[in-house]
């Protein structure tokens, strides 16, 4: 069987297509790490592909292949992936800031500390070659205070990690914050404190270090805290400039009614699939968790849908799959069930001409067991949808509609297909070489 029809209105709140729908988005770290054999072959392999253009560095190919992965799974706002070091070690390089000392994964300073050089200007460039134009980007940085409470202080360079938190936001965060805002084209800065939900006490002074950390940033700021934030989500809400918190709802199914409950001023990053583990949640899983956070803490009050934290911890194929079921979940949540009417179903360009151009996204659901082929606007809005236990059927019922890409890419959207039945047929993860872009 098979199924063609047009994407409705939400089932709640009739949410109009574009319009404050949240947007896909990952966290910080993604499981693909470098391999010094494959990154060999990529150098050498590079100087013919890129016309003797050198790869920025060996760990090139991982952001490269990362980005890849992101735009594939549907993701709307994807990262760099932050494939070169961890969270920590990344932001406190003595390549980068003075007066500290890398020893395998002990940080400590030495004296007062300065930023010497752009931390991930490049490294955002780069990953931005390969991202297609409809998508927006964000890059996460880690929170000041988190990187202070990982360093060892030595001498009497600082007093304690109050001191040391806020001049690394001053000196270290804010301006390469500020890099990433206006050379680095960003479309949203996050700041990644995991440790709040983990503290004893929520430190007093989180308020005006985040006064400091935030100057002079224009784009929209997320931050990120993983882990239990129920008993912290009242503190959260306290820190003037954030818009968006960004928050695990895989922990603690309390946090959902502690959110509910306040009123503030941010949006809502509603994390939805786990990432300590490689059990790939199916996606009728995720839309249950999303549509439990949309009836509770309210549709317009959620901005994103993201994985819990940052991937790293478990496999690439994990995280990809997880990404994908994340992604049709979104769709299904806020955007309802395609309309059909019958299996020939025309499914007509607007008369005024508006929507002329989109792409196709191909996924694999291996819970259903069926192919999904969607029709995106160039605005990354879904607007049909083609389903189908068989690449044969899914790319009949494309070319029966009036939407039907030309013969050539007709034809690159039949390989794809093929590629997807297979994966389906063989249980494995389905990765679409290149997003079709439609133009008539």
């Amino acid at each position: 069987m098979y199924i063609l029809g047009k994407y409705g209105l939400s089932n709640r709140g009739r949410r109009r297509f574009g319009l404050m729908k949240p947007v896909t988005t990952v966290i910080g770290s993604y499981p693909i790490l470098p391999d010094l054999v494959e990154l060999e072959r990529y150098s050498s392999i590079s100087k013919m592909a890129m016309e003797g253009e050198e790869p920025s560095d060996l760990i090139s190919r991982t952001i490269e292949l990362s980005v890849k992965d992101f735009i594939s799974a549907g993701i709307e706002v994807p990262s760099t992936g932050q494939t070169r070091k961890d969270f920590i070690r990344l932001f406190l390089d003595p390549d980068h800031v003075s007066n500290i000392d890398n020893v395998g994964y002990d940080v400590s300073v030495n004296g007062r500390i300065a930023r010497k050089s752009s931390i991930r200007l490049s490294d955002v460039h780069y990953a931005k070659r390969f991202l297609p134009k409809s998508r927006k980007f964000k890059e996460p940085l880690t929170d000041p205070y988190t990187l202070a409470r990982n360093c060892k202080i030595v001498g009497s360079s600082y007093r304690d990690v109050r001191e040391l938190s806020f001049d690394l936001a001053k000196t270290v965060l804010n301006p390469e914050a500020l890099e990433l805002q206006s050379q680095g084209g960003v479309d949203y800065v996050q700041f990644d404190g995991p440790y709040y939900s983990s503290e004893h006490m929520f430190p007093e002074y989180i308020g005006e270090l985040y006064q400091s950390l935030l100057e002079g940033i224009d784009v929209p700021v997320v931050l990120h805290v993983c882990g239990d934030t129920a008993s912290i989500f009242k503190e959260l809400i306290k820190i003037k400039g954030i818009d968006i918190l960004s928050l695990d709802f895989t922990y603690n199914p309390e946090l959902i009614d502690e959110v509910a409950k306040h009123s503030f001023d941010q949006k809502i990053g509603f994390g939805c699939v786990k990432t300590a583990t490689n059990d790939i949640e199916p996606v009728s899983a995720i839309r249950s968790l999303i549509e439990i956070g949309v009836k509770k803490i309210g549709e317009d009050r959620i901005a994103m849908i993201h994985p819990a934290c940052g991937q790293r911890q478990i496999t690439t194929d994990a995280a990809y799959m997880k990404n994908v079921n994340m992604v049709i979940a979104r769709n299904e949540v806020f955007f309802g069930e395609p309309l059909t009417k019958n299996i020939i179903a025309k499914a007509s360009p607007p008369k005024d001409g508006s929507d002329l151009d989109g792409y196709f996204l191909l996924q694999v659901d291996h819970e259903s067991k069926i192919i999904i082929a969607t029709r995106y606007s160039s605005e990354n809005i879904p607007k049909v949808v083609v389903k189908g236990n068989s690449g044969e059927k899914v790319l009949n019922s494309i070319l029966l509609s009036e939407l039907a890409p030309d013969a050539r890419q007709s034809s690159y959207l039949g390989y794809e297909l093929s590629k997807a039945e297979m994966a389906l047929r063989s249980n494995i993860p389905y990765r679409q070489h290149q997003i079709l872009k439609i133009t008539k």
